[in-house]
């Protein structure tokens, strides 16, 4: 294999990830993010066994199994009556049959992990306050144009910049966003006096018709991550970060359950946000050249199966071994592509389907949740056919 040289635009764990699996497999990587420092607006991840297999390959068990917990399952909750409707393990679970566990871990302690990793592996450049603004390409070369006026030129441009890529809107694969008629709230909260169904070290859902929370802790159980999500008909702007006061998402969920209502009023202030939920139809092209997409550039999808980050992870494992196994970069984008737009398709029409799951009050739910999402966890990015 001819070491490559390789550019990644974009810091998030995707970038990250994989710069640390181009580096560890001998490529020399610069990577450039737009923000003044690496870092993410604090909330919650969860991480489901395809994407552990492959952070546990790169060398981060240590990290997750310090920074991480092992949800013991995942409940289910009637939103009036706190009533179970559903109870499925995971901790042991998980292990036994896919062989990586699941995770819940604040999404700056994995970045955290990921950029000491990179770090720590060295071939990597990393700069911060590098937005994309142009790119160009000759058959044998790729340069980006930043909006700070610098530029980087090198063999191949992995764009891993979100959903509002700015590579791949040069490239024209945009495809429409669309809202998908519902709206989400994320915070924080402090455990501490807060109802033991809330602190519980399982993964919960409180479903009602047309609006659901997931709740989960973190850090040893000192903090409580929740998204509240409803229907709501109109939204304009697409992004997740929009500060939003509490008393738009308890009047939300008015007449909820009290513990619910215990969890909203313990959101500390200027803690809350909330953004409306988009995806894309899935993409036909995700390599033009030497330019990939990567990640939520390639295929943003909606929350429901948790599994955005996870395509991310699952993308830079194979796109490393691709290059590996190919000699010819054209040859090996080429592959790259073909491994991954069925499998990030199907998640992308799935998770639009689980609202049956996590928004309505009928149906077996623990049925329910292994028919939607078992085919994903036993997906092993590290040995799959490329």
């Amino acid at each position: 294999m001819q070491p490559k040289r390789v550019l990644i635009v974009g810091g998030g764990i995707g970038g990250l990830t994989t710069a640390l699996a181009l580096s560890r497999a001998g490529h020399s990587v610069r990577l450039y993010e737009q923000a003044p420092a690496f870092g993410e607006i604090g909330a919650g991840i969860m991480l489901t066994p395809n994407a552990t297999r492959v952070l546990r390959h790169l060398g981060l068990g240590v990290a997750l199994d310090r920074g991480g917990m092992r949800p013991p399952a995942s409940r289910y909750r009637r939103f009036d009556d706190a009533a179970l409707m559903g109870d499925a393990p995971l901790a042991d679970v998980m292990e036994s049959t896919h062989g990586a566990p699941w995770l819940h871990i604040h999404r700056s302690d994995l970045l955290e992990a990921l950029l000491a990793a990179v770090r720590a592996r060295g071939g990597t450049e990393l700069h911060v306050g590098h937005r994309a603004a142009d790119c160009a390409q000759d058959g044998a070369s790729v340069t980006v144009q930043f909006g700070n006026g610098a530029s980087a030129e090198d063999e191949l441009l992995v764009a891993c910049d979100g959903v509002r890529s700015t590579v791949r809107a040069l490239l024209a694969a945009q495809s429409e966003a669309r809202f998908r008629g519902q709206v989400a709230w994320r915070a924080l909260a402090p455990a501490g006096g807060l109802p033991e169904r809330v602190t519980d070290r399982a993964s919960v859902v409180w479903i009602g018709e047309d609006r659901h929370i997931v709740q989960y802790v973190l850090r040893g159980g000192s903090l409580v991550n929740y998204v509240a999500i409803a229907v709501q008909q109109e939204w304009a702007e697409e992004g997740w970060n929009r500060p939003a006061r509490l008393e738009e998402v308890q009047e939300e969920f008015a007449g909820w359950h009290q513990d619910v209502q215990s969890l909203l009023s313990a959101t500390p202030a200027d803690a809350l946000y909330k953004w409306g939920l988009f995806d894309r139809d899935p993409l036909k092209q995700w390599v033009y050249g030497r330019i990939a997409l990567l990640g939520d550039a390639a295929h943003p999808m909606l929350p429901f199966m948790a599994q955005g980050s996870a395509m991310a992870i699952e993308d830079a494992a194979v796109l490393a071994r691709c290059i590996e196994s190919y000699d010819d970069l054209d040859v090996a984008l080429s592959r790259y592509q073909a491994v991954r737009r069925e499998r990030t398709s199907r998640v992308i029409l799935q998770s639009r389907a689980q609202t049956n799951l996590y928004q309505r009050l009928t149906g077996d739910k623990k049925r329910q949740r292994a028919t939607s999402t078992g085919w994903v966890y036993g997906f092993d990015a590290t040995s799959c056919a490329i």
